[in-house]
């Protein structure tokens, strides 16, 4: 098990958007959150990488309750893609890429422009490797978000609705890499509206709605049995 969430809860000011959540997270799920806008799960998720600190409860990450002092024990373990790809306007790809392993002391810079060089081969992007983010593309700016995550080579990725900045032509070319990663590894949590994605790249979905989780289960089990009113509107609204 790599996380424990328990009895999590998240207000911000009299906005109550996390209510009593309890979960675990297993090694190498592969994980989507599904739900209406306002359902709390970019909350939850920042929650699972320290960038929120709860109102009540606890996320424990192999038995270390997560907040601002204990994320330093666990630095690069936990990735996060987000949706505005926040990239370093002034770097160059590469240099984007490598910062990290290289501040972190991971890999010398040598060994990061190595090996960033071959996850830019394999995403087609070697070309605009001394390019800056503003003469990319939105999907080509979210491959290399991406690709500076596995350069840290993270145990757990949490993607933050990864194609909703995206012209619906680019979001097939991210998704595509999301499911390469898939085949690592590495646990990933996912909040996406992307239904068709969804269903191919899950093992587990969990549906939120209010801030609390309503249904969690196999995709199978969600996407053709849901067990609530709530998740079989939500379906086909959707669809």
């Amino acid at each position: 098990m790599i996380y424990k969430i328990k009895e999590l809860s998240k207000k911000f000011g009299d906005n109550h958007v996390l209510k009593d959540i309890n979960l675990e997270i297993n090694e190498n799920e592969k994980i989507v959150i599904l739900g209406p806008s306002g359902s709390g799960k970019s909350t939850f998720l920042r929650c699972l990488n320290a960038l929120e600190e709860p109102t009540k409860g606890s996320v424990l990450y192999h038995d270390i309750e997560l907040n601002k002092n204990s994320i330093l024990k666990i630095q690069g373990k936990i990735g996060m893609v987000f949706q505005s790809f926040q990239l370093f306007e002034n770097l160059t790809v590469i240099e984007n890429i490598t910062l990290s392993p290289i501040l972190n002391k991971l890999m010398s810079k040598k060994e990061a422009y190595k090996k960033a060089r071959t996850y830019l081969r394999q995403i087609h992007l070697l070309d605009k490797a001394n390019v800056y983010p503003s003469k990319l593309s939105g999907g080509q700016k979210q491959r290399v978000a991406i690709i500076r995550t596995l350069m840290m080579n993270p145990e757990v990725i949490l993607f933050d609705e990864p194609t909703s900045a995206l012209d619906p032509e680019m979001i097939e070319e991210v998704l595509a890499l999301i499911m390469e990663v898939s085949s690592k590894k590495i646990t990933m949590v996912v909040v996406t509206h992307e239904l068709k994605f969804a269903y191919a790249f899950a093992t587990r979905v969990i549906f939120m709605d209010k801030g609390r989780i309503i249904e969690d289960g196999k995709k199978e089990e969600i996407f053709e049995k849901p067990k609530t009113e709530r998740l079989r509107q939500f379906l086909s609204n959707m669809k």
